[in-house]
């Protein structure tokens, strides 16, 4: 699979943009740091791939809403399709278009990936500077755990199935644990034996204890109705002890009554209401009493209270001095928070100029004038100080490195002019070169001779037969000629005869003459007098290189040098200037100095904070003044209010020691007490008048009361309340006698229900209450014996049942035996649960040990292939990790090194293999590009063109995609597809 093309919506830096990786299988993407060749890879793994929501954040564009894009690429099986994702369509899902048309999903393009994820993918088809670090401490478990996830689809499953495996086995067993399900089943096991053993033992009692139960329970019956029987027999007996005393009171009752005569006269219910009207009548009189009482003391206090008021301006003037009250209060606060702001200033003006400590007295504060301008003055020379300092440290530091610069351009134009060759050597090694062309071009003139006599051969054989045949020609047209002329008679026909053989001849004798000069150039050869080796040549043409890369050095250097003097002097301009502008500084210090005087114990940088504490300070002292001003005119108020209580005292004779406070709160007691004492008199004349219509209204209910006990004693026929009144107690005396009567009778029968018994012993006179309580007593001893019997066998069962009850309520042994049987089903099945998941953990680590070891030593051969060519031939082979030992790593001579011993390009070329040889091995499967991003950091020259070799090698099978910021890496790569980036882009 090849990347063809990527079109760039919005990515991270990238906005509307598209790179062609064209149809080369080795591209080499160059650009500066910041160019964006890493926002370029995580692109391709986020068309890949695609990003969760949260990771995607960071690649959205600054300028741009779109974040997306398209990658097309090439498959063997499928031909060029193109993949489109964009943030917020589909929640960044993959939409693959194919060569015919058709667009399809993420699952489509899983498919195509071979179930490739992100992760995978890096660990086998992509590396950085960074990631080869990782080879110096890589355990066997490590390599194996690589091997399994690049080389086996779903291995994340497996690593999830093993977690679970784990958890699974330590949720139901821990050799020391508690909470795992075996472990609990065990506990329970324990306890349900025990418990077994337990009930082996007391099962044998079990029998005799009831027998003993039954045996107890039969005498128990019989006590107990014998017991019920003597408490029958007792309450009998207490019912007539019981009634005994309302019998004989009974009996005294009815004596009383005998004395009473049968009819007394009295109203219904007299004493009662007599009693009411007596009451209602009472409470009448002590009110009258009362009121007429308070009416004489009401008119006593009246009297006293006006007597002990002063005059009415007396208190007039007492309530303005109240009134004046709260301005006082608010006077006196405000006095006292005046005096504290001018303690708290005095001392913060204090303070700051003790911190200055530039003999400056809070006196002289009022004397310092600062006007608005010296701020920005004072500013300007400290920054204009500040300035010359860095300016002259600047300069200071320009200078030391333009001499730096020029000792060292100095010494390298010595060493320079040291290593130029003379004169004689160059001539010599030019007329070498020279020598050494010119034998090329005799030895290419030799070769041209040859050549050349082979073809002046064939033309001096074609030119021999041209001459000879045009030599024939001529004599025989002579001869015709000459013929003629006889015939015909003309003579001037000789003539031309003659012409044409001596042309003939002439011809023939020309065309010798220029075959053997021809063959006499062809013959000749040049000797030659040296002969100049190719690797003379070579060496002679290096060293005139070097000589003429040597004069530019040293032309470039003498520049250089002018450029320095230049600069040497125009840093002398800058100096003078420096020194005039420090002059002109100090010149302004000066002045400052003469206007403020101060200023000479301060450095300069410190002067606009002196401003500022100075400014705060005189601002302190005016608001000092103030406080002051204000203090002065509410001590005047004060001394007035003053004035005026102590007058207000004196007119009264009134007690003068004592301070402001307690004076006014005398004056409010003394004005309350006033308010007080005038409505007391109010109050007085108020309840007067009350009181005498209270007394008419009392007077008229007595009456009313008195007329209906005039009536009372009337009806009773009686003279007087006394004799009313023993009336009244005889007939409720009577009345008593027979209500006590009426309740013995009904407390007898209650005690005694039957009504024989009943009348027997209200009609008996003389009862023995002796023989009661004898017989009582004898019946009480049998009931507590009775009792205490019952009680012990009671007692003696429960304990029994007891017994018994623990026995039946613990479960039988039946089924605590059962209960035993099921869980230790319970655990066998739990046991070959767990077997089974440690059986499967087991096999599952068992089978990841066999793929490891599969794919290790083909790795590894892989790895020890490419080691072999990077590093020349130096190592022979490499081992991979076993046993916490590193990789190792053995050369030629038979030197194992583990990888922490080797330098750092070696250690480097040891993990550039290693990956290559993982690829090379995964490859077969899946077949994706190789992204690089600039892994050489840490190659020599030679061991750079030896991997991009390699890589060019590799690339035949699997395109190579080389991120890079080297300049020399690219130049390296010219024979293959270079993609320069843009300048980089750097945000402050």
């Amino acid at each position: 699979m090849q990347i063809r093309h990527a079109t760039i919506y919005g990515f991270g830096k990238w906005v509307d943009d598209s790179i062609d990786f064209s149809n080369e299988s080795f591209v080499c993407v160059y650009g500066e740091n910041e160019s964006g060749k890493s926002t370029l890879q995580h692109f391709i793994l986020f068309m890949l791939f695609g990003l969760p929501p949260k990771k995607r954040i960071y690649f959205r564009p600054k300028t741009s809403g779109k974040m997306g894009g398209r990658l097309t690429l090439f498959d063997d099986d499928y031909g060029e399709f193109t993949i489109e994702r964009i943030d917020g369509v589909q929640n960044g899902a993959a939409i693959c278009y194919t060569a015919d048309g058709q667009s399809y999903g993420e699952d489509w393009l899983q498919e195509r990936l071979n179930g490739m994820t992100q992760a995978t993918f890096q660990s086998i088809f992509s590396f950085s500077a960074a990631d080869l670090i990782n080879i110096r401490n890589m355990k066997e478990d490590e390599l194996g755990e690589v091997l399994l996830g690049v080389g086996l689809t779903g291995s994340k499953n497996i690593h999830a199935i093993e977690k679970q495996l784990e958890n699974k086995i330590g949720e139901l067993f821990k050799p020391f644990g508690k909470k795992p399900e075996i472990n609990q089943q065990l506990e329970t096991l324990d306890d349900l034996f025990a418990t077994l053993q337990s009930y082996q033992e007391t099962e044998a009692t079990y029998r005799d204890k009831k027998s003993n139960v039954s045996a107890i329970s039969n005498t128990m019956e019989r006590n107990q109705e014998e017991l019920r029987r003597a408490k029958e027999e007792l309450i009998r007996i207490g019912k007539k002890q019981q009634a005994l005393p309302s019998i004989k009171a009974y009996q005294r009752e009815m004596e009383h009554l005998t004395a009473f005569p049968d009819d007394i006269k009295f109203p219904e219910n007299g004493v009662e209401r007599f009693e009411t009207l007596k009451e209602r009548l009472l409470p009448l009189k002590s009110e009258l009493s009362v009121l007429q009482d308070n009416q004489k003391k009401y008119e006593e206090k009246k009297a006293s209270l006006k007597a002990s008021l002063y005059g009415d301006f007396v208190y007039e003037n007492a309530e303005a001095l109240i009134q004046q009250k709260q301005q006082y209060i608010e006077n006196k606060r405000e006095l006292d928070k005046q005096a504290k702001s001018i303690k708290k200033l005095d001392i913060q003006i204090q303070t700051e100029l003790d911190q200055l400590n530039i003999g400056i007295t809070p006196e002289n504060l009022t004397e310092i004038n600062l006007p608005f301008h010296v701020e920005k003055s004072w500013n300007q020379l400290k920054n204009d100080m500040d300035q010359l300092k860095i300016t002259e440290e600047h300069i200071q530091d320009e200078y030391r490195q333009l001499k730096k610069n020029k000792d060292y351009l100095a010494s390298q134009q010595s060493e320079i002019t040291d290593s130029l060759l003379r004169e004689n050597q160059m001539s010599e090694l030019t007329k070498r070169i020279n020598d050494y062309q010119h034998q090329e071009y005799l030895k290419k003139a030799k070769e041209d001779t040859i050549e050349q006599q082979k073809n002046w051969k064939i033309v001096k054989e074609k030119k021999e037969k041209r001459t000879k045949l045009l030599l024939t020609a001529s004599v025989v047209t002579a001869i015709l000629v000459v013929i003629l002329a006889f015939v015909q008679g003309q003579e001037a026909l000789f003539g031309v005869s003659a012409l044409i053989l001596a042309g003939g001849i002439i011809q023939q004798v020309v065309s010798g003459k220029s075959m053997r000069e021809m063959e006499s150039m062809l013959q000749h050869r040049e000797k030659i007098s040296s002969r100049v080796t190719d690797e003379e040549r070579l060496k002679a043409e290096q060293l005139l290189e070097t000589n003429n890369q040597r004069k530019n050095e040293l032309a470039s250097l003498k520049d250089r040098l002018r450029s320095i003097d230049i600069e040497l002097l125009q840093w002398e301009e800058k100096k003078n200037g420096l020194q005039q502008k420090k002059d002109r500084i100090n010149e302004m210090v000066i002045s400052q100095h003469e206007q403020y005087p101060l200023l000479k114990q301060i450095e300069i940088m410190y002067w606009p904070e002196f401003f500022h504490t100075l400014k705060k300070l005189i601002g302190l002292d005016r608001e000092k003044k103030q406080f002051k001003s204000q203090y002065t005119a509410l001590e005047k108020e004060m001394n007035n209010f003053y004035q005026q209580l102590s007058v207000f005292y004196q007119e009264r004779n009134w007690e003068t020691n004592q301070t402001v406070e307690q004076k006014l709160e005398e004056i409010e007691s003394f004005l309350t007490e006033h308010q007080n004492v005038f409505r007391l008199v109010e109050q007085y004349e108020t309840w007067i008048s009350e009181n005498v219509d209270e007394q008419r209204e009392t007077k008229q209910k007595m009456h009313v009361y008195e007329q209906e006990i005039a009536g009372l004693i009337a009806f009773a026929k009686t003279e007087t309340e006394d004799e009313f009144l023993k009336q009244a107690k005889q007939l409720e005396e009577k009345q008593k006698h027979e209500a006590e009567l009426e309740q013995l009778a009904e407390q007898i029968a209650r005690i005694l229900p039957n009504k024989e018994e009943y009348k027997a012993l209200l009609e008996q006179e003389d009862i023995q209450e002796n023989e009661l309580e004898v017989l009582q007593e004898q019946i009480t001893a049998q009931i507590d014996k009775l009792e205490n019997e019952i009680d012990q066998m009671r007692q003696e069962r429960a304990d029994i049942d007891a017994d018994l009850s623990n026995m039946e309520s613990s479960e039988s042994h039946s089924e605590v035996l059962h209960r035993y049987n099921m869980e230790q089903e319970q655990l066998e099945k739990l046991a070959e649960e767990w077997s089974v998941y440690k059986t499967a953990k087991e096999m599952l680590i068992e089978t990841k040990r066999d793929y490891r070891d599969k794919y290790m030593g083909v790795v590894i051969e892989k790895t020890t292939a490419y080691f072999k060519v990077l590093t020349a031939n130096k190592y022979k082979h490499i081992y991979a990790p076993e046993d916490n030992i590193p990789f190792q790593v053995e050369t030629v001579d038979g030197i194992r090194y583990e990888a922490q011993e080797l330098s750092q390009g070696t250690i480097d070329q040891l993990y550039v293999s290693l990956r290559l040889g993982i690829s090379d091995v995964m490859s077969e499967k899946h077949r994706l590009p190789f992204i690089i991003d600039d892994a050489f950091v840490h190659f020599d020259l030679d061991r750079t063109k030896r991997i991009i070799e390699m890589l060019s090698d590799v690339a035949t099978n699997q395109q190579i995609i080389l991120f890079t910021c080297k300049r020399d890496v690219m130049d390296l790569t010219a024979n293959t597809n270079v993609i320069k980036l843009r300048n980089s882009i750097r945000i402050n």
